[in-house]
Formats: structure tokens, sequence, C-alpha cells
């Protein structure tokens, strides 16, 4: 299990040509589901259907764009926490499929000096509702760079929860087929590369 690649680094394929903004959570959906994400997107979905679905969530007003430009979506979650929260996200593509989805929350109230309002008093609430909206099953792992991180294995899909730092709680969702397709091509690629010296 690689829980010590915790974010792997891809390109984002395609940039948005237009504003779209980060869902809520209070929809509806099978998030027990191994490809479910949130607010009826999942893993393996199409870069033009995620496009489309932010597109409608944006008319909705249930998602809008975030500080950071065009991949950076943002909801504002009011009522699930004792104050309001900013979810944050915005997926990697893989072949024009979501593969990896991180998602940053943090308290709107939060300040330096606000010690209430950090991320090691959100963490415990993002994980009470994650059990929730996912599973109870939380796995706690101490990393060696990350800390403290809850993770979560279904079927093809892996959670990982934790504090990124004093602001931000860090979730990251991957789909695990790709993951190991796109490991075993780099160890192909990597020995093929390989010259032995005589």
């Amino acid at each position: 299990m690689y829980i010590k690649n915790l974010i792997l680094p891809f390109f984002i394929l395609l940039v948005l040509g237009q504003g779209c903004s980060s869902p809520g959570i209070g929809v509806d959906e099978d998030y027990n589901s191994s490809d479910s994400l949130f607010l009826g997107m999942y893993l393996g979905m199409g870069q033009q259907d995620f496009f489309e679905l932010c597109t409608e969530l944006n008319k909705q007003e249930l998602i809008t764009q975030g500080s950071g430009g065009n991949t950076n979506v943002e909801h504002r979650m009011t009522d699930e926490f004792d104050s309001e929260v900013s979810m944050r996200f915005f997926p990697t593509f893989i072949e024009n499929k979501v593969f990896e989805m991180p998602v940053t929350y943090s308290y709107i109230a939060w300040a330096p000096w606000n010690k209430q309002y950090w991320a090691d008093s959100l963490l415990e609430k993002v994980l009470d509702k994650y059990k929730i909206w996912y599973g109870d099953d939380f796995t706690l792992i101490n990393h060696p760079d990350q800390g403290k991180v809850y993770y979560k294995i279904d079927k093809k899909r892996r959670i990982n929860l934790f504090i990124r730092d004093e602001q931000y709680v860090q979730a990251v969702f991957t789909d695990l087929k790709v993951e190991k397709r796109l490991r075993e091509e780099f160890e192909k690629t990597k020995s093929s590369n390989y010259e032995p010296s005589n």
C-alpha cells in the first residue's frame, strides 16, 4: 500500500475555459460506491462531463470559482460544521478522466490568532463527516512526513485525510486502478531506459 505518496505529481491536462466552482456535499448520492466523490462527481468521470456539471452547479449557485483562477472550485459549507467552512477542489485528469481529486477544507474565520479555527480542530470534524458520507472504517497511520493520516480503501477508491498546515485540512481521493497502471508503466519505462555498464 502506497500511503507514502499521498499526492502523485501529475499534470492537469486541460485548463478550464470558463469558471466553475467547488461543490457542496449536501446532495443525495451514493457516497459508498467505489468511485463516488461528491455532487454527482466520480473517479473516471469524463473531463467534459466534469466541466458541464460544474457549469450546472454554478448556475444553481452551489459552487463558485475559488481564488487562484480557473483551476480552483469553491463551495461554502454553511450548515455542516460549527462555523462556515470553505471546501476547494479541482481534479487531476489522466486521459481526459478524473484520476485524483484533492480537496481542501478551512474555516472562513481562520486567522493565526483564532486557534479554535485551526486545522487540527477541523480535521476531527471533517473525519466525522467522512465517516457518515463514506463509511466509518477509516484507519489511522502516523506518516513520517504528513503526520496523522486517516485513510480508507473501497475497491478502486482510496481516501486520504490529513492536516496540510495550520489552516488547511487536505483530503485526496485517488483511483487505485489508474495509479497501479501508471506505476507499472513508469517502472517499465524506467527498466527499459536502464543500460547496464560494461
